[in-house]
This record gives C-alpha cells, sequence and structure tokens, in this order.
C-alpha cells in the first residue's frame, strides 16, 4: 500500500485495487446517466465561482464515468478543458455495481401503479415473494419489480418498447413521472435496504417500491461506448477506496496547456501534500465514508 512514481500520474495501491490519480481531458470521457435538472442546477450556481477541485471523479480504463457523472456535466456545461480523475479497473471484483431503487410514499390507491403500467401497454404479474421477484429480475434486465407491504409483483412492456436495460429504465422514469403526476414524491434508496429487515419492518402498506432492473458492468460498458444514457440515479457504484481533498486549482483546468505538462504538474503537486490513509467506516467533514479513503492535506506552512 502506497505511492508509486509516474511523472504523468499519481498511482496509490490501496489492499484491494490501484487508484490511479491523473488529470483528463472532458471531451475524451463517457458519460453513462442523465444527470437530475435540480441537481445540476445547483451545481451550476456552485462551480460559476469554483476556486479548486476538491475530489477526483472515479473512471474506468475506457473513461466511462462511474461516479461524478454530475460534476463532470457541470464542468463541460461551464466550458472546462480538464477534470480530476481516479481511474480504476471497472472489472475488478472489487468495484461492485449496484442499483437505486424508488420509494413513494403516502400511495392511498394501492392500484394506481397497476393503473399506469397498462396505460401504458406493460403487463403486471403477481408472484410468490421476494425470492421469486428477484429470481425473475436476474433471468431478464428488461423488467423490473415491485414490492407494495407484503406483496411483489414483475413488471414487463413489450420488446419493441423495453428492448434493453437502457430502454427498460426509460420505462421505470415514465412511470415515475406518472406517479409524481398524481401528487406522490420519491425516493432514491440504495437497492441494499430491501434486504435489511428493520428497513422492510418499517414499510407500511401505503409505501410502494419501484425495484429497477438488474444491469451488469457489460451493459454499462457497452451502452456508454454507444452513447445511450440510462436514466438519472441507474447505477450504484461502490468502490472499496477513494482518494479525497485532493484540491486542484480549478484555474489549471480551463489553461490551455499539454495535458501531459499539466500532469506532470500535477503529480508534484499532489507529491508535496501529506496523504493520510483512513480505514472503512470514517466521517470526514460531516460525511460518512464506507470504504478505505487517502486523504490529502497541504504540508504545513
Amino acid at each position: 500500500m502506497g505511492a508509486l512514481r509516474d511523472e504523468n500520474r499519481f498511482v496509490i495501491e490501496s489492499e484491494s485495487l490501484s487508484l490511479e490519480l491523473e488529470i483528463a481531458r472532458l471531451d475524451s470521457l463517457l458519460l453513462h446517466e442523465r444527470t437530475l435538472p435540480h441537481a445540476a442546477e445547483r451545481l451550476l450556481v456552485e462551480f460559476r465561482t469554483l476556486v479548486t477541485i476538491e475530489n477526483p471523479i472515479i473512471v474506468d480504463r475506457r473513461n466511462i464515468v462511474l461516479d461524478g457523472n454530475h460534476r463532470t456535466f457541470v464542468l463541460m456545461e461551464l466550458g472546462f478543458t480538464y477534470i480530476p480523475v481516479c481511474r480504476i479497473d471497472y472489472l475488478h471484483e472489487c468495484a461492485k455495481l449496484k442499483y437505486w431503487f424508488r420509494l413513494f410514499e403516502n400511495v392511498r390507491d394501492p392500484g394506481v401503479l397497476k393503473k399506469v403500467v397498462r396505460d401504458l401497454h406493460g403487463t403486471f404479474e403477481e408472484v410468490a415473494g421476494r425470492e421469486a421477484l428477484e429470481r425473475r429480475l436476474g433471468e431478464k434486465s428488461a423488467c423490473f419489480g415491485v414490492q407494495q407491504g407484503k406483496a411483489f409483483a414483475v413488471v414487463r412492456f413489450p420488446e419493441d418498447v423495453a428492448r434493453d436495460a437502457v430502454s427498460a429504465y426509460d420505462m421505470v422514469e415514465t412511470i415515475q413521472a406518472r406517479l409524481l403526476e398524481g401528487g406522490l414524491s420519491v425516493h432514491y434508496i440504495p437497492c441494499r435496504y430491501l434486504e435489511e429487515e428493520k428497513f422492510c419492518d418499517r414499510l407500511e402498506g401505503e409505501t410502494l417500491v419501484l425495484w429497477t432492473p438488474r444491469i451488469s458492468k457489460d451493459m454499462v460498458i457497452h451502452a456508454a461506448g454507444k452513447k445511450k444514457l440510462f436514466a438519472p440515479k441507474s447505477t450504484r457504484h461502490l468502490i472499496p477506496a477513494r482518494p479525497i481533498h485532493v484540491n486542484v486549482p480549478a484555474r489549471w483546468l480551463k489553461e490551455s496547456i499539454p495535458l501531459e505538462s499539466l500532469n506532470q504538474r500535477f503529480v508534484a503537486f499532489l507529491r508535496q501534500k501529506k496523504m493520510q490513509h483512513l480505514p472503512p467506516g470514517q466521517v470526514v467533514n460531516g460525511r460518512f465514508y464506507e470504504e478505505e479513503l487517502f486523504v490529502f492535506a497541504d504540508p504545513p506552512s
């Protein structure tokens, strides 16, 4: 474990995988999700007066943005040329792909979702329970699930509507929009919450959860390569280690300078900092991190 010397990148060998810190051209990166408008607008306001970029986004070796989709989009919108990245091996078993489920509360009409699905020419098939739902979702990526109280169901659409995982997520977004128009509000929750007994015990009869389609890393790679964007809050990537607080001067990222020269400056910048290694489960500046951390700090003056 520790940092390796390289003129053009700063490499950290964590306990699980390599973290390669460097500067990348924004126009070389591939997004795989659309942005949430309210989140992008908030960042646009915040980033207009940005002095430093605090944390690198996480990308894979194919330049797919895994974590930091909104920051990447906003810096593109603001005319930046470069962005700090932490490059990882996405196919490493330690890099996990999970999902965001949709939770709706105060669902007074238990048949509201079934009506929306049928209006969109979908089918609503009840299944025996959680295990049956998980099995059915694992068999086909273009369908998704519903949990309402003790009831479970599978939702499907014709193949010309939901032919793959991307279009299936589009249908989830369409259904979500219909439910919001009906006065419901949505919460995005990690899929693992539905595996926790305490969380499930708190779900009431007026709570409805959409289990989003199952997708794989290969599907993410394929979609990004084809420049197909999943709906917002589709994937949730869990990276076992993360560098934070690199604090790159924002002005560097708008300079007309060769990328190699900028990376040499970036590596020298990081080498003069102090790097602290923290185990998983830390609170830093009020945020809880499940992952292993490498925290950069300026040396004492």
